[in-house]
């Protein structure tokens, strides 16, 4: 909750940003797509600060205007794909959602369809955040984030019924965000062919019932 209200109040004003403040966006997310895309060709550690200004058409001097490191890139990157998915989650009201499981289930699928876009650039950007502590501990602290905010919706669903309740919200949301885990792994270490939002559906479907309380189950 209290990084929900960290984001809402850091939210941009409605005033619209000068020629400079879009000018100096537009070259920050140039940088941003040019080294996704070199990712796509080969391994993070591999993509080089001058290959991604090249691509860019930009001065190397001007990548260090905007990141320190090429990790503090792939970490903006990665922020603005959490931030996606929580604006997403805010327009599905889920303090009011009839039913929590839907939220979850939405809310899974836009993440395995960011996650699913590229199996190149996935497959790069989880070798960048094993072998980098930095990286690795941002994704630590991700899905910390992501599992309090399935604790709060499987504490609202046991408060309504939705759920089981022989078991702690808390552990709930763990095995929620595991299973989650678990499909992209799978799809990230065999690719079967599968899109990730598919296999993640399948999954979730499968799993569904043992989350339900036993009364919903009829």
């Amino acid at each position: 909750m209290e990084r929900m209200l960290e984001r809402a109040m850091s939210k941009p004003s409605l005033t619209r940003p000068s020629r400079r403040e879009r000018r100096r966006e537009e070259t920050r997310q140039r940088l941003i797509e040019a080294a996704l895309a070199l990712m796509q060709q080969k391994p993070f550690e591999q993509v080089t600060v001058e290959e991604i200004t090249e691509l860019a058409d930009v001065a190397k001097g001007t990548f260090f205007t905007y990141f320190p490191t090429k990790e503090h890139l792939l970490m903006a990157y990665m922020q603005e794909m959490v931030e996606e998915v929580y604006e997403f989650l805010e327009q599905l009201h889920p303090e009011s959602a009839e039913s929590q499981w839907e939220v979850l289930r939405q809310v899974m699928r836009v993440i395995a369809e960011h996650d699913g876009r590229s199996l190149a650039l996935t497959r790069s950007m989880f070798a960048a955040c094993c072998h980098n502590d930095h990286l690795r501990q941002m994704v630590a602290s991700m899905i910390e984030e992501a599992t309090q905010h399935a604790l709060m919706g499987f504490q609202k669903g046991q408060a309504t019924g939705e759920f089981r309740q022989d078991v702690s919200a808390r552990d709930l949301a763990h095995y929620a965000v595991r299973l989650y885990r678990i499909c992209l792994m799978e799809w990230i270490m065999e690719n079967d062919s599968t899109p990730l939002p598919e296999l993640v559906e399948q999954t979730l479907e499968f799993f569904k019932p043992a989350f339900l309380n036993q009364e919903v189950r009829k």
